[in-house]
Parts: C-alpha cells; structure tokens; sequence
C-alpha cells in the first residue's frame, strides 16, 4: 500500500477488478504485442508515466525506453528449438522476424536491473546474457479455482486432457498416437483457436480419430478443473517448456500428469508425475493403461501432489516480486 502502482492495458474491460483497486492508476495503450508501434509509442506512454521502475512481463521491451526496468523471461525457447514449421511467415520474414526477436530478447537481459524467470532450468540458460546475481527464480502457481472444484465434466469416458497450444514443440500430435494404442479412449484438447488448428484437425481426420478427439477452443478455469477432476490423466508431451503451469492446475484438481521425461519438469513435479518418452507414445500407453487398471496407482500420484502443491502459490511468487521491486529500488 506504500507505492503507487500503474498498469497498462490493451482496453477497457481487460482486467474489471482492477478499476475498484485502490492505488492503482490504469493506462489504456490500445497496441498490439510484438509490432514497430509497440516499439514506437510505448516508449513515451511509459516515460509519460513518470515510473521509478517498470515491469515487463515477457521480452517485448521498448528499445528506446531509458527508463530503469525489470523484465520476466519465461523461456528462451526459440533460441532452443528453431522450427521453419512454427510459423505462416516466408522463409524471408521469418529470418528477420527470428533475429529480432533474438535481439529484443537479449537486450532486454542485458539491461533489465532484474531478470525474473519461473525455473532454475530457464535460469541456466539466461545466465548466457547476464550475471547469475540479476537473476532471480519466481516460480508460478495454480489458481484457487483448481483446488475447488465442484462438479465433474460430462464427457464420454474414459478421456485423457491436453491444455496448451498447438505449436510445433507442444508434440500434441503424441496424443493421437496414444488413441491409436487404446481404442476406447478419448481425448479432450484444450486449445485457443490458432493457424495451428486447421493442420492439427486434417492430422486427427488422416487419423480417423474425429469420434474421439473433442477440441475446446477457450474454456474458464473453472471448466477446465471439471476436465481434470473426471479425467484419466493430463498428458504434457512437450518437447521444451519454461514452467509446466497445466502440470499444477491438473494435480490441485487431484488429476494425475504424464509429463515428457525433460529437464525443467523434473525440477516443476519432482516425484508427483509420471514420465513418459516425448519420442514414444507406447511409454505413455503403458502408465494409462495402470492407471485405469489400479486406482491406488492414481491415489499414490495425488498424495504426492498434495505434498508438492504446497511449494507453489502465486502469493508467494507476488511477494517474491515485490521484493525485487524494492531490492532494484533501495539501490537507486
């Protein structure tokens, strides 16, 4: 309540909640992500502000912004994972949009007086462009809306649940494979309407699986909570990830998690997931197969998530970040 905050956002209605804040004064910057007049005109309705410090969410900094600022790298992925098949741009375009975003993105480390990232995996990697000491590891959590749920979803089952995207590294079409292997399962796939869709549902069509492949384009979370809390499992078969955030809304929801055998979802579930082979669908066949065949197999896996639950909450990581605010703050 000591500071004064002001946050911007793309229009009215965007965050309702936020107008009966007090302390909180709103700017309106109708301007879309990732464009020149983002880089442009954000600049001066940030200095207009007259801010101590900024926080940028993701990588997208104003280059000629001078003011002091924070910024949040949830992955580095692009400069992991280099795929022609993530985008409808030309060859041409996607050179150059690719090295400006490697620019944008190594910039704004470079001069953040803080970087905040959600693992000690993404931190590894970002330590490439600064030093460790301007770094600093807030890890995410699940909404309240996942450890309340109410009522279970009407859907044919038994069902195994995907949320994500439909990008290229997401490996969703693992989750087809899986189908092929048991024929009475179902999947219900959680997805924001994308370029992405129109391939992924000729590849389920290829497949012969529209009977049994149920995409939700946008759902509350308290609809995807009802998914998880009647569902098989969550299947995560990602080949790259910054956090694994739908890994922890599914186990609140006490839903078991198949989660590709990678690094950083090591570091995010420890021992409450099963690991499959992001290569092999038959690993991911064997663990559902036990889980619908031994419900204790189920009960083992949620006790476990009920212990690693309590080390993730977006309360901490607010406190977390406040406390980088101050810190950048003090040293003025």
């Amino acid at each position: 309540e000591e500071h004064r905050w002001v946050v911007f956002l793309h229009h009215k209605g965007q965050l309702p909640w936020l107008e009966s804040c007090k302390d909180v004064e709103i700017v309106y910057a109708p301007i879309r992500h990732y464009t020149l007049q983002e880089q442009l005109a954000m600049p001066r309705i940030f200095s207009d502000a007259k801010l101590d410090l900024l926080h940028v969410p993701h990588f997208n900094i104003p280059l000629m912004y001078q003011g002091r600022f924070v910024v949040t790298i949830h992955d580095l992925l692009w400069h992991e994972r280099r795929d022609r098949n993530a985008t409808t741009l030309s060859p041409l375009m996607h050179i150059l949009k690719y090295h400006v975003y490697k620019f944008v993105a190594e910039t704004a480390i470079r001069r953040a007086e803080k970087v905040l990232v959600p693992t000690e995996h993404v931190k590894q990697i970002v330590k490439s462009f600064t030093t460790e000491h301007h770094i600093v590891v807030t890890h995410e959590g699940a909404s309240d809306a996942y450890a309340r749920v109410a009522k279970k979803a009407d859907r044919p089952y038994p069902y195994i649940v995907y949320t994500g995207s439909l990008y290229p590294h997401k490996n969703v079409s693992y989750v087809l494979s899986i189908l092929e292997h048991i024929q009475d399962l179902h999947a219900v796939i959680v997805s924001g309407r994308s370029v992405f869709q129109t391939t992924f549902w000729s590849e389920i069509l290829k497949r012969k699986l529209e009977q049994r492949v149920h995409i939700e384009p946008s759902l509350s979370d308290e609809s995807v909570a009802s998914l998880y809390v009647s569902a098989v499992a969550l299947v995560f078969p990602s080949f790259s990830e910054g956090f694994g955030l739908p890994g922890l809304e599914a186990m609140a929801c006490g839903c078991p998690v198949l989660a590709s055998d990678i690094p950083v979802f090591h570091e995010v579930y420890q021992d409450a997931a099963m690991f499959i082979d992001p290569y092999d669908a038959t690993s991911a066949v064997r663990e559902l197969k036990q889980l619908m065949q031994e419900p204790k197999i189920k009960t083992m896996y949620q006790r476990k998530a009920e212990t690693l639950m309590r080390l993730y909450s977006w309360k901490h990581m607010a406190q977390q970040t406040l406390q980088v605010y101050e810190s950048v703050g003090a040293q003025r």
